[in-house]
């Protein structure tokens, strides 16, 4: 794939091109995000004094809006809520709570919603990629392209790169031989009311799986910390044993020598007692 990058960029060592490029991302990614919040925060202030068709409007911008990527804060409006006593208008509401928590195959197994424009379907391919790198790390292009509703690898890639990884919808690698994307990490969605328990239920699984591991950790090391000290001991206790015999020996030899034993006997003594030390301290370090 042909890069759009400067030439002096193509020069430089390959990890050096990566940086800069996952910087620019970065950069890229925060502007997109900033011009996001700005643009929500607009049409939800927009839409509070809203009702009927005019809120109805507000939210068929907001479908359509490329910049608006979460909808919680619409779905919460009391004038978006009423659409749905609204026969000619609740299909909106529908609409949007799809955007909100649902994929592209979600949209088109109801046939009650109205039909897509081209702006609406781009954004709900994207929504449908963060959906799906949420539940996977890897996902194949044959997958993909069912779920997006797409004929061709380059369509796929092409969407992957310019709408999902350089808008920050996710984040990963393009495994072209294995026909693959590789999850980094992906944008959070909505949470669909429903699934709030089963999310709380999730985190709180997960910390008392934390204390756990802390708890483990915390015991192994201080049975570490036991091991080391009855070493320390155990160390000691062969060097006050090894002083005492040294002491002992010596206090042998001088008696032996007190006695006329002789030069010779002593000098004999002496050696087997410096003997003696070698080998007892050859011993100890060996044990230590």
């Amino acid at each position: 794939m042909k890069s759009d990058a400067p030439l002096f960029v193509l020069l430089l060592p390959t990890e050096t091109r990566d940086l800069i490029e996952r910087r620019a991302l970065d950069v890229v990614t925060a502007s997109r995000a900033t011009m996001q919040e700005t643009r929500l925060e607009d049409l939800v202030e927009r839409c509070r004094a809203a009702t009927g068709k005019a809120a109805a409007d507000l939210v068929d911008e907001a479908t359509a809006a490329p910049g608006v990527l979460v909808f919680g804060e619409l779905l919460d409006l009391e004038g978006v809520q009423a659409l749905a006593s609204d026969p000619s208008l609740a299909s909106t509401l529908a609409q949007l709570r799809v955007f909100a928590h649902g994929t592209l195959p979600d949209y088109r197994a109801d046939s009650s919603l109205p039909p897509l424009s081209p702006a609406q379907e781009l954004k709900l391919r994207r929504l449908t990629v963060a959906s799906l790198a949420e539940r996977s790390a890897v996902l194949s292009y044959a997958d993909l392209m069912r779920a997006l509703e797409l004929s061709t690898i380059r369509e796929l890639e092409d969407l992957l790169i310019n709408e999902c990884v350089a808008a920050g919808v996710v984040r990963g690698r393009l495994d072209q031989k294995e026909r693959r994307f590789e999850v980094h990490e992906a944008m959070a969605r909505d949470v669909e009311p429903g699934r709030l328990g089963e999310l709380i239920a999730s985190l709180e699984a997960w910390r008392e799986d934390v204390r756990a591991a802390l708890a483990a950790a915390a015991e192994q090391a201080a049975r570490a910390r036991a091991a080391g000290a009855a070493e320390s001991k155990r160390a000691e206790a062969t060097d006050a044993a090894v002083a005492a015999m040294t002491q002992k020996l010596k206090a042998e030899a001088e008696a032996a020598g007190a006695r006329g034993g002789g030069a010779e006997q002593e000098d004999d003594l002496g050696d087997a007692m410096d003997a003696d030390d070698v080998r007892s301290e050859i011993g100890l370090k060996r044990r230590r």
